[in-house]
Order: C-alpha cells, then sequence, then structure tokens
C-alpha cells in the first residue's frame, strides 16, 4: 500500500497567513486556535499546493492577504510550500502565486498586469501539464477527495456514493443469486436480453392491460343480453318488404320516361345557346379586326414618337453622368498636379541636404572619452556612407512617385477629353432628334364607333344574335313528377322500417355470438392475469434476495458503518439509495463525533481498495474525544476558546 504523510508545511502570505511554518508526525497532530486563526487554512493551503483549489473544491477563491481596511495588499508573494514521505521517500513540493507588475517605458509607477503561477516538485520547475503528471502519479485528485476528508464521501449525490461502494465490493451477478433456486433460474431465461427493471416494467404493463380488459368485461355481457330485442315473424316482414319493392320499381318506371322527355327538349336548348354563344364571339373578334385596322396608323405614330422620346431621355441621363465623371475626373486633376508640385518640392530638399556631425557622437557614452581621430574618422565615414545611402533611397522612390503621379495625370486628362468630345456628340445627337416632325406632334386618336356601325359583316352577326337570343328567352315547360315522386317516398320509408325490423334477426345472432367470445376471453385473460402476478411476486422476491446480497458484501468493507442501499416501496419495489447508518442511526441524524468516526471508517475500506493513504484532515474535531484507528496520518484542527494564534501538538 502506497503511504503518503505530510512531514512539514510552509505558508508565505496565504490567505492571511503571513509566515506560518507546521511540522507534522506520522501519527496524529493537533491543531488548537480560536475561530478565525486559520486551522482550514491548512487544509486549504495543502488542496492548494496540490491540485490549485481549496478544501471545498474550488478553483476560484481569495488566497490574498487582505489589510486590516478589507483592502488586498499589493506587491507581495504568496507560497505554499511542503515536505511529503511517499513510502519513505521525501518530496517537496513548492507553489507560488505571483503579481505581475511592469513599469511600462517613459512611465513613473508601475501598472498590475495580472498574476502568475510557480511550481517547483523537488526544486525543478514544472508547466501545469507536468505537474499535474507528477502530482497525479502520487495520487489522483478524485481519490484524494475521498480519502482526506471524513465529510466529502458522504457529501456526494446517492448515485456517487453506489458507483464508489459497489466499484468496491464488486458486483453480484443475477447468476449468482439465482443459483440453486428453479423459480430465479427460470425468471432469468425468460428475460430473452431485457433488464429486470425491464422486465418488471413489461410485466406491470401487461397486467394493467390485461386487467383493463377483463375488468369490463362482465358488465358488457350483461349489456349485450340487455341488447337482445324480442323475436317476430321474419318470413311475413320478407314477404312486405319485396311487395313493396316492386310497386316501387314501377313507379321509378315511370319517372325515368318523364325525365327522358325534359332532357331531349333541354338537349334542343343547349345546342341553341351554344350557337349564341360562338356568334357573340364572332361578333366580338369582328369589333377587334375593324379596331386594329382604324388604329394602325395612329399607333405607328404613338410607338415611334414614344422610341423618340426614349432617346433624348436616354442621351440627356448618359450626358448627365458624363457631366458627374467629368467633374469627379477634375478634382483628381487638380489634386495629382498639387501632388506633383509637393514632390518636386521634396526632391529640391533632398538635393539640398548637408551631412553636420554633432561632437557628442564622438565621445564614449559610458565613460565620457574622446575617441582617438582614426576612431571619429572611421565613423565619420559610416555616417557619410549612410547619409549618402538614405539620401539615394529618399530620391529614388520620390523619382518613381513622381513618375506615377505624372503617368496617372496623362491618363486622366485623356479621360476628360475622350469624355468631352461624347458630351458634344451627344448634344447632337439630341438637336438632331428634336427636329424631326413627328416628335412635337400631338397625336389625336381617331373615333371607331361609326366604322364599326356601318361595317356589313358586323351588322349580319347582330342580326343572327337576336334572333338565337330570342329562342334561349323562350320559358321551358317543367315536368311535373310530385305525386309519383311522394308514392316512391313512402314506399321508400315503409321498406326502410321492415328492414329495420328485420336487422333485429341478425343482432339477435351477433349478440349470442359476442356473449360466448366475452365469457370465453374473460376465461382467458383471468387466467393470463394471475400467471403475471405470480411472475411479479418472483421478481419481487428475487430483488429482496438481492438487496440482502449487495447490501452484505457492502457493509463487511467497513466496521462500524453500514449502508442502506435500497428503500422497500409500499407497493412492493425496491428504490435504489445509498444512506450510512451507524447502528441504524442515519448519518443525517448522527451527532458531529460519530459523522467524524464514520467518516474516517469510509476512508480507511477506501484506502484499502485503492491501496493508499493520505493525511486526514478533520475540521472541528474538538466534537470528538476519540478517534478511530487509522492507517492514514490524522492531522485534527481544533477549535479552543484561549489560543489566539495557532499551536501544534
Amino acid at each position: 500500500m502506497n503511504c503518503l504523510v505530510l512531514r512539514k508545511m510552509h505558508l508565505v502570505n496565504f490567505k492571511g497567513a503571513a509566515d506560518v511554518t507546521i511540522d507534522f508526525n506520522d501519527g496524529m497532530t493537533s491543531v488548537y486556535g480560536m475561530n478565525g486563526t486559520g486551522k482550514t487554512t491548512i487544509f486549504d493551503a495543502f488542496t492548494w499546493l496540490l491540485f490549485g483549489k481549496d478544501s471545498k473544491d474550488r478553483k476560484k477563491f481569495d488566497l490574498k492577504t487582505y489589510d486590516s481596511k478589507g483592502k488586498i495588499i499589493p506587491q507581495i508573494p504568496h507560497e505554499v510550500s511542503a515536505t511529503l514521505i511517499l513510502n519513505g521517500q521525501e518530496i517537496t513540493l513548492c507553489r507560488r502565486f505571483n503579481e505581475k507588475w511592469v513599469k511600462p517605458k517613459g512611465q513613473a509607477e508601475k501598472r498590475f498586469e495580472g498574476n502568475e503561477e510557480e511550481r517547483l516538485y523537488n526544486d525543478v520547475p514544472c508547466n501545469l501539464k507536468e505537474w499535474n503528471e507528477k502530482i497525479g502519479a502520487i495520487c489522483s485528485e478524485e481519490s484524494f477527495k475521498f480519502i482526506t476528508s471524513p465529510t466529502y464521501f458522504t457529501s456526494q449525490h446517492p448515485d456517487t456514493q453506489r458507483a464508489m461502494l459497489f466499484r468496491m465490493a464488486g458486483d453480484i451477478s443475477d447468476e449468482e443469486i439465482a443459483k440453486g433456486n428453479k423459480d430465479f433460474e427460470k425468471l432469468l431465461k425468460d428475460l430473452t436480453g431485457k433488464t429486470m427493471d425491464e422486465y418488471k416494467k413489461e410485466i406491470r404493463a401487461k397486467k394493467a392491460r390485461i386487467k383493463a380488459e377483463y375488468e369490463g368485461i362482465p358488465e358488457r355481457i350483461d349489456e349485450r343480453k340487455r341488447d337482445i330485442p324480442q323475436a317476430e315473424d321474419w318470413d311475413a316482414l320478407e314477404k312486405s318488404i319485396k311487395s313493396d319493392q316492386e310497386q316501387m320499381a314501377e313507379i321509378e318506371a315511370l319517372i325515368t320516361d318523364k325525365v327522358k322527355a325534359a332532357n331531349a327538349a333541354n338537349d334542343e336548348r343547349l345546342k341553341v345557346v351554344n350557337q349564341l354563344h360562338e356568334i357573340k364571339i364572332k361578333k366580338n373578334d369582328r369589333i377587334s379586326a375593324i379596331k386594329l385596322e382604324a388604329m394602325k396608323g395612329y399607333n405607328d405614330d404613338m410607338v415611334k414618337q414614344r422610341e423618340l422620346s426614349d432617346k433624348i431621355r436616354n442621351a440627356e441621363s448618359m450626358r448627365k453622368s458624363l457631366n458627374t465623371q467629368m467633374d469627379s475626373d477634375n478634382q483628381e486633376l487638380s489634386r495629382l498636379k498639387k501632388q506633383r508640385e509637393d514632390l518636386l518640392a521634396v526632391y529640391n530638399e533632398i538635393k539640398s541636404r548637408e551631412i553636420s556631425f554633432d561632437e557628442n557622437d564622438f565621445i564614449c557614452p559610458t565613460c565620457k572619452r574622446r575617441f582617438e581621430i582614426d576612431e571619429i574618422e572611421a565613423r565619420q565615414d559610416e555616417m557619410r556612407k549612410n547619409f549618402n545611402e538614405k539620401n539615394a533611397k529618399d530620391l529614388e522612390v520620390n523619382i518613381a512617385q513622381g513618375k506615377f503621379t505624372k503617368q496617372q495625370i496623362e491618363i486622366t486628362e485623356k479621360r476628360i477629353s475622350e469624355n468631352q468630345a461624347k458630351i458634344d456628340e451627344m448634344v447632337k445627337d439630341i438637336e438632331t432628334i428634336k427636329t424631326d416632325p413627328l416628335f412635337s406632334k400631338e397625336l389625336t386618336q381617331p373615333d371607331i364607333n361609326p366604322i364599326i356601325e356601318a361595317d356589313k359583316d358586323y351588322q349580319d352577326l347582330c342580326a343572327q344574335e337576336k334572333d338565337l337570343q330570342s329562342i334561349v328567352d323562350t320559358p321551358v315547360t317543367e315536368i311535373d313528377n310530385s305525386e309519383l315522386c311522394a308514392q316512391r317516398k313512402a314506399l321508400s320509408e315503409n321498406i326502410d322500417a321492415l328492414k329495420a325490423r328485420l336487422s333485429k334477426k341478425d343482432q339477435i345472432e351477433k349478440n349470442e355470438t359476442r356473449i360466448k367470445e366475452l365469457e370465453a376471453q374473460y376465461k382467458t385473460q383471468t387466467e393470463e392475469y394471475a400467471a403475471l402476478e405470480g411472475i411479479e411476486f418472483t421478481i419481487q422476491q428475487f430483488g429482496k434476495a438481492k438487496v440482502d446480497a449487495v447490501e452484505s458484501r457492502i457493509n463487511g468493507l467497513f466496521s462500524m458503518v453500514r449502508f442502506r442501499m435500497f428503500d422497500l416501496q409500499v407497493n412492493g419495489d425496491e428504490v435504489e439509495t445509498c444512506e450510512a447508518t451507524v447502528n441504524g442511526v442515519p448519518y443525517s441524524v448522527l451527532n458531529d463525533a460519530r459523522r467524524i468516526n464514520a467518516g474516517i471508517d469510509i476512508i480507511n475500506a477506501i484506502c484499502r481498495h485503492e491501496g493508499m493513504t493520505a493525511p486526514i484532515f478533520i475540521d472541528n474535531a474538538e466534537s470528538v474525544n476519540e478517534i478511530i484507528p487509522s492507517d492514514s496520518q490524522i492531522i485534527r484542527l481544533v477549535v479552543t476558546d484561549t489560543d489566539k494564534t495557532l499551536r501544534v501538538e
């Protein structure tokens, strides 16, 4: 088993601990102090040193030191270091948290630019990844939480506790529970790929469905019996129906003959309506043809006049666009000419430059000694060379910019000249269009109504339309079938009434058949329901057996703590839970002393399973008179009324 012991810890400006050193022994160390003297800070410092978190698993917490006014004291180091013994080998750890203050160039005061962290493993600096790997090799963070705090395990969600306990105890298979019990073995065989919970839900659903069906069967049988009507003379009813149907067929034949005669007259009238429609179409076509011929000259002039207006409008739009472009080009030309003048002034300024030497350039800045003649001449030659090279480079850039500017001036002037020529040409085109007589001519639409009225074909079509319309407007004599229809309706109603009485015969037979089916179904489903109840009882017995086995194996890992892993519900179902108890008393109602000892008992079991011990920090340890034995190092944090500073024993 790996054994981790905390031998010494040193705190510098950590959560108000300005400079604290604590020595620990391998067995039990007690740290005494009043509230606020820094006992919990020791546990926080240890967890922060290893994992960068406080004892409550928080990455963000106040580790800096505050002054008496509640303000953080700036520009002081924060550090926790410790000496650990792992299986007899000494390890030194150190984590520092420093503020980064930088003095910008040209400013009198330093500026805060964030925090930085430093980690040393056996005095060797480590980045975060390397540190985590080395600490993880000692003990994983998750395991460390479980084996250093007596309250950590019981503070976790029941699912987390259950997972840890099952991992420690090893799961018990269903086959182990069922071995030697025929009912249990058959139950597992019937699962066919389902879990026990899924099979339980399946059985429950089948029971609910069957029960919902068979509970209503007796009432449905009674309802069927009440619905059986009284028997009648079925042969007499059938003869009456046949007689009425024969009379109804004769009436239908008479109605059909009259309808055929009426349909023939309507067909003739429909032909006239179609002819009238064709004449109206021809008349409208003739009107359209006359209008098209009479309006031809007027429409042609309208099209030509619109084309002339469109040409002028397009030319004016183009001229306006070119004028806008010329205004922009003239502004650009002025800018380019001004730029050329500026470049010429810079060129003259470069040509007129002369080199001069400052005596301070030939004095050593360190010892203030004047350079020797050879050194001065060499430096002057170098300065002349740099001066000439800079002038040459500046002239080269200036000349290139001047050539480019000249080229842009020529391009802009050419574009202005070309656009002016286009504008002049458009002005000529507009004047030419306006000289066309049709451009200003006022067009008058001709009156075509007299032309239409005088057309011979139009007059003939109007005469034909009038003759056909008079035929269509002549009223049609309607056929009176009211008496025959009344007789047919009376016979139909009588036949329906007789058939309704006759249908009772089928109703009686169907009800009697359905009653027999329901009685058979009721018997089958009650038997199925009883079989499902038997399976459900076996599932409950199997669950109880598994609960007993699991709890027995898990509780065998502990000396004083027992865990209740399942709660039995009123309906017989077991609900998963996880609650620690001591002598049957739930952990939630134990006093502080028993809670701490229960936590140590849990830690002892976890340490045996993980093969690792680490220091156990017991906060509020003053409530415990006797601590149960443990292979782990114990660090008691004890509240007193007299110790104003930390006291270590």
